[in-house]
């Protein structure tokens, strides 16, 4: 009978030393690792049964994390195994536990690394308001997001505050000071993590993806990053209108349609949508797409005249900013991606 802690060590460090973004663990199936954009079975292990899942579920789990995924049916997790770190997904498939492990970089990427734009730290040098970090997920937002607060506590002395769930990067505080709290765990909602923040003498607020009480949550953000702090919110969004268009759609569940509007046009600093492609050679190549809000794209908001917006993108290149489209034809003509690819 294979040992469940065992067995994971051999197949997660065979995935890690394949370089693999993820494993999947499904009944009858091979384990299956997905590298540079595709997928391959580890045909040299057994087929996944039904038994090996649920003594991974009771090796895996704590008994609290047990509860919750039997009330709720699926689960997400960051835990650790050996020098490893993963983001794991646990759902049920055919009434039988399923397991994705996503695989978590030891060390935080910087901008640099990760080919983003240099104007990005600039813009994080506000004492306020709110820049958006928007794509679907496995675009990298997370990443992205975790190198601009890595940036910060590089480069500055600041208290920044993360509201996360899970908590996927671990920081070291260095020029700053970084407190990670994880919603359910350390602070009971991101509704209460969001009035701390406004009570305490913080400078940045990063928020994970919000997916309950986003309405509620709308006029804390945007009070805090009226003049508490520099906000860094992460959206699911494709692109960086539709990342405004939600937000604004959402908040009106709270405050008018002109409200919302203005004080949206007040505190934000900038939108950031991200795709991500296989490159050639296997590695992940980002498209990004940057919006500024310069005194135009603020008044454009106010007017509701969202729809314009991507016009000021397409004739700001020298300000920084930059269109999805232009983003991925650039990388295409640079030989990054294939034209098929897209």
């Amino acid at each position: 009978m294979e040992v469940p802690s065992i067995y994971l060590n051999r197949v997660l460090s065979e995935g890690a030393k394949r370089r693999a973004f993820s494993l999947h663990l499904t009944v009858g199936n091979f384990p299956i690792i997905k590298v540079g954009g595709e997928f391959f079975k580890l045909e040299n292990e057994n087929l996944v049964t039904a038994d090996l899942l649920n003594r991974i579920v009771d090796f895996f789990l704590s008994e609290a994390e047990k509860i919750r995924f039997k009330q709720k049916k699926e689960i997400v997790l960051v835990k650790e195994l050996g020098n490893l770190r993963f983001r794991i997904n646990v759902f049920y498939q055919k009434g039988i536990p399923s397991f994705s492990f996503y695989f978590i970089p030891k060390t935080i990427r910087t901008l640099q690394e990760l080919r983003l734009p240099k104007i990005l730290g600039n813009l994080i040098e506000t004492n306020f308001g709110l820049f958006i970090i928007a794509g679907h997920y496995g675009s990298g937002r997370t990443t992205t997001a975790s190198a601009l607060i890595e940036e910060i506590n590089r480069t500055e002395s600041k208290h920044i505050i993360t509201l996360e769930k899970p908590i996927e990067n671990l920081f070291v505080s260095k020029s700053s000071v970084v407190e990670q709290r994880e919603i359910g765990k350390d602070v009971n909602s991101v509704l209460d993590g969001l009035r701390y923040c406004l009570e305490e003498d913080v400078d940045v607020v990063y928020v994970s993806e919000i997916k309950k009480n986003f309405s509620e949550a709308i006029p804390l953000i945007l009070e805090i990053a009226s003049g508490n702090a520099l906000v860094l919110l992460e959206m699911n969004a494709s692109n960086t209108i539709t990342a405004i268009e939600k937000f604004l759609s959402t908040a009106q569940g709270k405050m008018s349609s002109e409200i919302s509007r203005y004080a949206l046009a007040d505190v934000l600093v900038a939108v950031l949508a991200q795709r991500l492609f296989h490159g050639r050679g296997g590695n992940a190549v980002v498209a990004h797409e940057l919006l500024i809000a310069n005194q135009p794209v603020r008044s454009l908001i106010r007017e509701g005249k969202i729809y314009q917006l991507e016009s000021i993108i397409q004739t700001s290149r020298r300000e920084g900013m930059i269109s999805m489209k232009r983003s991925i034809e650039d990388l295409v003509s640079m030989g990054e991606i294939r034209a098929e690819e897209i």
